[in-house]
């Protein structure tokens, strides 16, 4: 039977967990990328493979071992019958599904442009960027929009080391493209890739 543990109880599984997840969509860029150089495989039926992949992967295999599980959902990890009925009954929760899921395709599609233009570094570069823009989207609704109601409020010493990272990842992008030369490398040429 599984426990259900109080937030950040196993903090070591977590940092692990997304150490695995981000070494998995590693392994997906440079797949990506492979995929439409070597077998010249367009974008676009690239990310349809990978979505209906995903789809019956989820549909078929990992549903039906959430609804198997023990849990609060009904008895079950995760009760796809009650799932349904939630969407069927709510309008406004089917529309922010398709909201998501369209703003979800728009995003792959747009990152499976750049790796298919520039390469699966510059797709992992700039899918990096993404948190920087929720935390600075965040921030302004705290300050400008909500009032301090809603968003991010500046605090010590958690919104310092999002600057430090945010600053360490403007550079680290600079220096990749050749826009800042570092010491032991010809000044303004970028790093090449092998």
């Amino acid at each position: 039977r599984l426990a259900v543990h109080a937030e950040g109880q196993n903090p070591i599984l977590g940092m692990a967990v997304t150490a695995l997840g981000t070494l998995m969509q590693s392994f997906q860029y440079v797949y990506e990328e492979k995929v439409m150089a070597d077998m010249d495989c367009p974008p676009l039926l690239l990310i349809g493979t990978e979505g209906a992949f995903g789809f019956v992967l989820c549909g078929l295999v990992l549903y039906p071992i959430a609804y198997a599980m023990p849990g609060v959902d009904h008895g079950h990890y995760e009760d796809p019958f009650n799932t349904l009925h939630k969407i069927s009954h709510n309008m406004t929760l089917l529309g922010f599904i398709a909201c998501y899921t369209s703003l979800i395709f728009v995003l792959n599609s747009l990152s499976i442009v750049i790796t298919y233009m520039l390469s699966s570094v510059w797709h992992a570069i700039l899918d990096n960027f993404r948190p920087v823009f929720v935390w600075i989207s965040s921030l302004i609704i705290f300050y400008l929009v909500s009032s301090g109601t809603a968003g991010e409020e500046w605090t010590w010493p958690a919104s310092y080391v999002q600057l430090l990272g945010t600053v360490v990842l403007l550079f680290g992008t600079a220096v990749y493209n050749g826009s800042v030369a570092l010491p032991g490398l010809e000044d303004g040429e970028p790093l090449k890739e092998t």
